[in-house]
């Protein structure tokens, strides 16, 4: 042993350890363990640093987990480093045994339909020993969390709030309850810094401590999504239909936000400047592009209709989710073109008086637009163009 070992070598046998047997890989783990965890713990680790061979550090890789002192964990981490850089490469950390899953609680998840604020409701219900973990959220796409409410409640407080919000138009319908966290964990990003009680974070590892899934809407196995932009192009022109459902009578647009272009409307119908009929609907269906754009962002519609499609299709309404799905479809494959889909028109429609609809006194040349009226000019003023 040169001079250079002498120290470390000291240190091993006064603590009894022969060095030629470390080497050779003979030494017992739980005796260097016991040494390790006793108070020359650190200088132990240091010590066997001067023992450049695979064996060494094949042990201390086997008892770095082992050892509860974070200092000699530390010292060992450092030995470990000093050994590599002589060349005695790093074993690869040993798979830890699979552990039995103990098998949590069944948490119950549930979701209505958005709202015209762009508003909805989500539960997350854990069983407990006399009652439930209730965590009752308000979310907003696209603002993010809203209102979070964590209550322990019996059933009958249980059923109660859910015929509550029936009474209000708000089902709530099952979704799985790993789907609704993830939208949970998103609200919370886009909301920024929650306030006190309002932070799902704190109260998520109560549900669970994996990772969140990626976010997006539940799915529903009733109404298969269309399967390219030419069938939603087809299903979508019969989506007018869709303000008939319930869920969608509140969606007219702020009417506050609508008013610059209602006036936008009103003042090409009553210009003085006699314009033709196709002057005039030109001049409309500019208003309706810029309305579109501004009161329904195309991604954040099509967010809220894919959400609303998996509550109409869990509500034994198969057909309307599927309109809702294609119109989805389109406002994301082309954005730009929002306004030439009947749902939407309808709805920019429904808070631009005189978009559509003649005055009760029309001027020679006025304008009637309907939403398929928008679709049919558009067609005729513009070459057909094939999707690549």
């Amino acid at each position: 042993m040169t001079a250079r070992h002498a120290p470390g070598t000291e240190t091993l046998a006064r603590l009894g350890l022969d060095a030629a047997e470390l080497a050779a890989g003979r030494a017992s783990d739980d005796e260097v363990l016991a040494l390790l965890a006793g108070p020359d713990g650190v200088a132990l680790a240091d010590a066997l640093g001067e023992l450049p061979h695979p064996a060494v550090a094949m042990l201390l890789a086997r008892l770095e987990g082992r050892v509860a002192e974070k200092a000699v964990r530390k010292a060992i981490r450092r030995t470990l480093y000093r050994l590599s850089q002589r060349g005695v490469a790093r074993p690869a950390p040993a798979a830890e045994p699979e552990r039995p899953r103990v098998a949590a609680p069944e948490v119950e998840g549930l979701v209505s339909a958005f709202d015209g604020r762009g508003d909805r409701i989500l539960w997350l219900l854990r069983p407990l020993t006399g009652g439930t973990l209730l965590v009752a959220a308000q979310l907003n796409e696209p603002g993010g969390l809203r209102d979070l409410q964590v209550v322990d409640a019996g059933r009958k407080q249980l059923r109660a709030a859910r015929e509550r919000l029936e009474s209000e138009n708000l089902r709530l319908v099952p979704a799985r309850w790993a789907v609704l966290d993830a939208l949970l964990v998103e609200a919370q990003e886009r909301a920024g810094t929650p306030q006190p009680g309002h932070d799902y974070l704190r109260v998520r590892p109560q549900f669970t401590t994996e990772p969140a899934a990626p976010p997006a809407e539940p799915v529903s196995p009733h109404a298969r999504p269309p399967a390219n932009v030419d069938e939603a192009s087809a299903l979508a022109a019969g989506s007018v239909e869709l303000v008939e459902q319930r869920e969608f009578r509140g969606w007219g647009p702020d009417p506050e936000a609508a008013t610059p272009y209602a006036d936008d409307a009103e003042s090409i119908r009553r210009s003085p400047i006699v314009l033709t009929e196709l002057q005039q609907e030109e001049r409309l269906r500019e208003v309706l592009a810029r309305a579109t754009a501004a009161l329904y962002p195309p991604a954040v519609l099509a967010r809220r209709l894919e959400g609303t499609a998996y509550v109409l299709a869990e509500t034994g309404r198969p057909a309307a989710a599927r309109l809702a799905l294609a119109v989805a479809t389109l406002l994301r494959d082309a954005p730009q073109r929002a306004h030439e889909i009947p749902f939407v028109a309808a709805l920019v429609g429904a808070g631009i008086p005189g978009l559509f609809a003649r005055s009760e006194a029309p001027r020679e040349g006025a304008l009637v637009l309907t939403p398929a009226e928008v679709l049919k000019a558009r067609r005729s003023s513009h070459p057909g163009h094939t999707r690549g």
